[in-house]
């Protein structure tokens, strides 16, 4: 793969005859290969914080005595760290036989697809981490410590399973609320880390096409 990647920069992204192509190249392809070694440190640094989140999670909701709320948020993220890994591995395709201008068009490309796929598996990931994490709530009120204190204050509260129905009502409010706008809350986490990254990408697209016009 290193092989593949450092011949791709060493063809560059213009003619070799025109007249500036030395020199633009040379930049051009050192600000592709610098920002594309910069996302993929990224990404691995972000499969291994999947990890900890997930070994973290287990152990604390156990902790808090409820392990199997633990274990299903474990699942949840190891599920996303094992698509990230195969997105990752469908990265390594892109390699062969191009250019450092196509290389870079095509990572562009790729990115903004994966990000497109996971938004849809997002609108569902965020409300179940969201409803897992309840769990000790609902510990907390299936022993009475919450419920008894609520009906000695007001004894006509409603319970559904011995929890009050509006505290069910909110849960289930939000969740519908993540799913409808889980792409956004998605898009905004990614933008929050990688953003900066992105729109640099962006402009050295952008620029390099200007340039082969």
């Amino acid at each position: 793969m290193e092989k593949s990647i450092e011949s791709i920069w060493k063809k560059g992204f213009l003619e070799s005859d025109a007249l500036v192509a030395p020199t633009v190249n040379n930049l051009y392809n050192q600000k592709s290969k610098l920002i594309t070694d910069r996302l993929k440190r990224m990404f691995k640094i972000n499969l291994y914080a999947i990890v900890v989140m997930a070994v973290g999670a287990w152990v604390g909701y156990a902790l808090l005595g409820v392990p199997l709320a633990g274990l299903f948020i474990f699942l949840l993220l190891m599920g996303v760290f094992a698509l990230a890994v195969k997105q990752g591995k469908s990265l390594n395709e892109l390699d062969h036989g191009l250019s450092s201008y196509e290389y870079i068009k095509t990572f562009n490309q790729w990115i903004h697809s994966i990000i497109a796929k996971n938004v849809k598996v997002m609108r569902f990931f965020y409300p179940l981490v969201f409803l897992a994490s309840m769990a000790p709530i609902w510990y907390a009120f299936e022993k009475g410590e919450i419920t008894g204190k609520l009906l000695s204050e007001n004894p006509d509260i409603p319970l559904l399973f011995g929890i009050p129905v509006i505290a069910l009502a909110t849960v289930l409010a939000i969740m519908l609320l993540m799913v409808i706008f889980g792409g956004k809350i998605y898009r905004w986490d990614v933008n929050m880390v990688y953003g900066a990254t992105f729109r640099k990408l962006d402009r050295l697209v952008s620029d390099m096409e200007e340039l082969r016009k």
